[in-house]
């Protein structure tokens, strides 16, 4: 069954605000607002996934509490149908939790704790993956009110999932005003947080980079979570502050404490790990990578050709597709664009 008139203009519409330049919180929210208006819902929650540890980093919601700390143990810690990392993983990207259950919601631990929480009897979940690199996720709820989402409504997201994959990519590494800072004043931020999510203890730089995170606090729970569930280094996230510079979150369980407890390091992300993100955000091929890295490195290309093994000609079309990815004209305003609008607050032009 093909999609309706007003489903390819929904279509149509959602990729239209995918080709905008839009930061990635009003990207989120114009791109749930539209499809509101073709999926009747209750509520929803968008969030941006860090691409290589599948943690959720940020959230857009709208009818929802502050249920952080419910939602991410059931991420992490029970078993339960549909979680975004497997959806991710498995390539299955729209699932709707009623069908995945047949027909017994009950069976499911989100379906019974979490929401309850927001009143909600039906659930629509997608992850928006480019390149096999998962880059965000969605869930729309309805009430008891309301009858169950459809094929037709997941038909609808599968549509669009991959112009809104490439646009939440295209807006990670979205150059913005206050990004970049060279010294990580006060070294890293400490914080102790307990099952319930409460930050219970922190020292003087964990308080300004807690500030600094709001309203991205969720990547706290989230990293809280994936350690309580023993996921070792894949506790671990990067997000972009409000002031627009990347940072790096680290959790792991407490030693002697009480049952749950964790910490969470934050700290200035480092530029290797900032550099990789951007280079899948920028849809870099594995040899655009290494062309990049050494350029980065500042190895000449006569240098690049010889330690790829390939002609001088072939580095410089490379350069050339670099170029035109990242919208610059030269080597230096490349590594300025990477490391300068993203990292480096005077990086050399």
């Amino acid at each position: 069954m093909g999609l309706s008139v007003a489903q390819r203009e929904a279509v149509r519409d959602i990729v239209a605000i995918c080709s905008l330049d839009l930061d990635s919180r009003t990207l989120r929210a114009r791109i749930a607002e539209r499809l509101r208006r073709v999926i009747p819902q209750d509520a929803f929650c968008f969030g941006t996934i860090d691409p290589w540890t599948l943690l959720i980093t940020d959230e857009v919601s709208d009818g929802i509490p502050s249920a952080a700390a419910i939602a991410a143990p059931n991420e992490y810690l029970v078993a339960d149908v549909d979680k975004f990392a497997d959806l991710a993983r498995s390539g299955r990207t729209v699932a709707i939790l009623g069908q995945s259950t047949g027909g017994d919601p009950e069976v499911s631990h989100r379906y019974r704790s979490v929401l309850p929480v927001i009143g909600a009897r039906h659930e629509l979940r997608a992850v928006f993956v480019a390149d096999g690199r998962c880059w965000g996720g969605v869930a729309l709820f309805r009430n008891g009110g309301r009858p169950d989402f459809t094929h037709g409504d997941a038909e609808l997201v599968r549509a669009v999932s991959a112009s809104v994959a490439v646009a939440l990519r295209r807006a990670a590494c979205r150059p913005g005003a206050g990004v970049g800072v060279s010294a990580d004043s006060g070294g890293p931020g400490v914080l102790i947080v307990d099952r319930g999510g409460v930050v219970l203890a922190a020292n003087e730089a964990g308080r300004g980079k807690l500030d600094e995170l709001s309203p991205y606090r969720m990547a706290v729970h989230e990293v809280a979570a994936a350690a309580r569930a023993g996921h070792g280094a894949e506790a671990h996230a990067r997000v972009r502050s409000r002031t627009g510079r990347w940072l790096s979150l680290w959790g792991s369980p407490l030693e002697g404490g009480r049952e749950g407890d964790v910490s969470v390091v934050i700290q200035a992300a480092p530029t290797s790990e900032i550099s990789q993100m951007l280079m899948l955000a920028y849809a870099l091929s594995p040899r655009e990578r290494e062309v990049l890295q050494r350029v980065i490195a500042g190895v000449p290309s006569a240098g690049i050709a010889a330690e790829l093994h390939i002609s001088a000609s072939t580095v410089q079309d490379h350069l050339k597709s670099l170029f035109a990815k990242v919208g610059v004209r030269s080597r230096g305003r490349l590594v300025s664009h990477i490391l300068g609008e993203h990292y480096l607050p005077h990086a050399a032009l």
